[in-house]
């Protein structure tokens, strides 16, 4: 992010606002009309697509938990008059439909994207974390929403193995292969409290850990919900954990473990993490 942005820590990632609204209202098609309509209305000629990762992409989302992740490609910079018509627009259109945790997404530039470097380069960013800021300023949010972030090569890995195209070109014309070796230090980079975090956030560090596992050992990038499914039949000594963790995602309670146990699973987890990617974690074909 910009030099006056700080990244936020990794428990404050996992715990946006929540927005106050029904689940029961969530229009999925009429949101994805309503992001593209919002980045034509900023992006205008400069606008090359919007594509769409995280869980909606990888099966595991739920309009009660998840929000909506995707990135907006544009050929240049935008300029800011142009970055607050996309923010203004977005808040308008697309904000009043977004699922319980919200909207993320970040505007990259081609070259960014065809020829990925970590950490990743953006032109903008926005998340729930960073709502209040912007509506206490908006000029100075979007003048200031700029630089680089280290968790896109995550994001951009997830994209190219299952994402989505909502409008332009397809994505292997608009996306370069992001190397092994800049997913595994995003990985770890947001693993790296789990110790603690497993204790406050259980079920999202505990699947976080399973998928990050999983992707050490087979090179396949996972949801949370298959993180934890590979996880049950793979590491049965940790059956309760991870049972625990995948019954309270889906909404069935799960009951509560020691934290002594979770934090036993996260030492596990870190440890072989630590070990690095198998030989199996290569990128995808492009």
């Amino acid at each position: 992010m910009s030099g006056a942005e700080k990244r936020p820590p990794a428990a404050a990632k996992r715990s946006p606002t929540a927005l106050k609204r029904s689940p029961g209202a969530f229009n999925g098609p009429a949101l994805l009309q309503a992001v593209v309509t919002a980045a034509r209305a900023g992006g205008g000629r400069e606008l090359v697509g919007v594509y769409l990762h995280g869980s909606w992409c990888l099966g595991g989302f739920d309009p009660r938990v998840s929000d909506l992740d995707y990135v907006i490609v544009v050929r240049h910079g935008l300029k800011q008059a142009a970055k607050l018509a996309l923010m203004q627009a977005t808040m308008r259109l697309a904000w009043p439909l977004a699922p319980v945790k919200g909207l993320e997404f970040h505007v990259l530039t081609l070259a960014a994207t065809r020829h990925f470097s970590h950490p990743c380069a953006f032109d903008l960013h926005f998340s729930p974390l960073h709502l209040a800021a912007y509506r206490g300023d908006p000029a100075a949010y979007v003048a200031g929403m700029h630089g680089v972030d280290p968790d896109l090569a995550a994001h951009l890995t997830v994209l190219k193995a299952c994402g989505q195209v909502l409008c332009g070109p397809a994505i292997a014309a608009t996306f370069g292969p992001v190397p092994v070796a800049a997913y595994w230090a995003s990985v770890m980079a947001d693993v790296e409290d789990a110790s603690a975090a497993i204790v406050t956030d259980p079920v999202y560090v505990t699947l976080n850990l399973c998928r990050s596992l999983a992707f050490q050992a087979t090179g396949r990038v996972m949801g949370k919900a298959a993180g934890g499914e590979w996880g049950l039949a793979t590491l049965p000594e940790w059956g309760d954990v991870i049972a625990t963790a995948l019954a309270g995602y889906r909404g069935r309670g799960g009951g509560k473990l020691a934290a002594s146990r979770l934090m036993a699973f996260a030492t596990f987890a870190l440890r072989t993490l630590r070990r690095g990617p198998s030989p199996a974690a290569t990128p995808l074909p492009d």
